[in-house]
């Protein structure tokens, strides 16, 4: 008696659950309708799109500049959700991409550079890159973003492209039809760039910082805020620590290696710089660069979007050193950066300045 009580709870248990699927089989996911599925990657479920490829050379501060061979060179993918910023509507979405196609890391890295200002000052990190298409409008990138970064290969010169879609609603997301500049890092999309036919390497010699090795103590009371326009202002200071941002890091050097340090601690540029220029401005995102230096004249140049229109939102700081006589008051810290070099230390002056 008791096996066949039993074997009906278990039948009816089973018939049950039957009937609650059947009711309702997207009760778990909440789908309109099931995904087909073509593998795991939610990425590659679209067909790819190739793109029309050109030629294009690299010229500038490089030993035997020249046109590119790109059968020397494999591809590389990043995934970009499309967007641009709109100050009365907000997020202006494109799409979503899978794109594939040549690192600029890969590109330059056999074109060894040959700075105008080696003998001055021989570190690579204030380099910049500026690329031109056919009807010569261009973007610029900072050599660090692409050679120094944390995760590297996220500039490419897409040959194809395919739409990254959702399952549950229908979408037409445009493609484009000639290769072009991406980014994956970017917030915006505003340094997008179809059918480039040139990078140019530059070193920094928009302004003049006179080295000065070995100065005892280093301390900058405050930092000058300058734009290549005229505009500027000056840091002071922030005591308030409750604004502050705290850091750690592996903090490794191209030329010594790893340096002891705790943490990096002080206020977010992009706090300090809010609401004292437009951060999402299409120009500056673009073509803007940014060169910080310190009280000795070494320097370092970042581009404006990867202090500021960045996809992760991770900000750098100006930090506060333990003891504000060696480095202080504030030097900038990017925690994007692989390498410690472009860490400033005792800022006197951040030049902005569009290329």
């Amino acid at each position: 008696m008791k096996k066949s009580i039993k074997g009906v709870l278990v039948l009816f248990g089973s018939l049950l659950l039957m009937t609650s699927c059947n009711l309702n089989p997207d009760a778990v996911t909440g789908a309109s309708k099931p995904m087909v599925q073509n593998g795991n990657s939610l990425f590659h479920q679209t067909e790819e799109v190739s793109l029309t490829v050109g030629e294009i050379t690299i010229e500038g501060e490089v030993k035997n500049p020249g046109k590119l061979n790109l059968e020397d060179f494999y591809k590389r993918e990043v995934m970009v959700k499309e967007a641009l910023y709109d100050k009365q509507k907000g997020i202006d979405f494109i799409g979503a991409y899978r794109y594939r196609g040549y690192s600029l890391f890969d590109l330059l890295h056999p074109y060894n550079h040959e700075k105008k200002n080696k003998e001055e000052f021989p570190p690579a990190i204030d380099l910049y890159v500026v690329i031109e298409n056919a009807a010569g409008e261009s973007v610029v990138f900072s050599w660090s973003e692409i050679f120094h970064t944390n995760i590297p290969h996220q500039m490419l010169i897409a040959t194809e492209m395919a739409p990254i879609v959702p399952y549950k609603k229908e979408v037409n997301y445009p493609v484009s039809k000639e290769w072009k500049i991406v980014c994956g890092n970017d917030l915006f999309a505003y340094r997008m760039l179809e059918n480039p036919v040139k990078i140019n390497v530059h070193s920094f010699g928009e302004k003049d910082y006179a080295i000065q090795k070995g100065m005892k103590p280093m301390y900058s009371s405050d930092v000058s805020v300058v734009f290549g326009d005229g505009l500027s202002f000056v840091i002071d200071p922030v005591n308030d620590t409750t604004t502050y941002r705290t850091y750690f890091s592996s903090f490794y050097g191209m030329g010594m290696g790893y340096h002891e340090a705790k943490y990096f601690r002080g206020p977010v540029l992009f706090d300090l710089f809010d609401n004292q220029i437009d951060l999402f401005d299409s120009e500056r995102i673009t073509h803007g660069l940014v060169c910080f230096a310190g009280l000795d004249g070494y320097r370092s140049v970042y581009s404006f979007s990867e202090l500021f229109n960045r996809t992760d939102q991770v900000y750098p700081i100006l930090a506060v050193p333990e003891n504000p006589e060696d480095g202080g008051f504030y030097r900038v810290f990017h925690p994007a950066e692989f390498y410690a070099d472009r860490s400033v230390k005792s800022l006197q002056e951040i030049y902005f300045f569009n290329k």
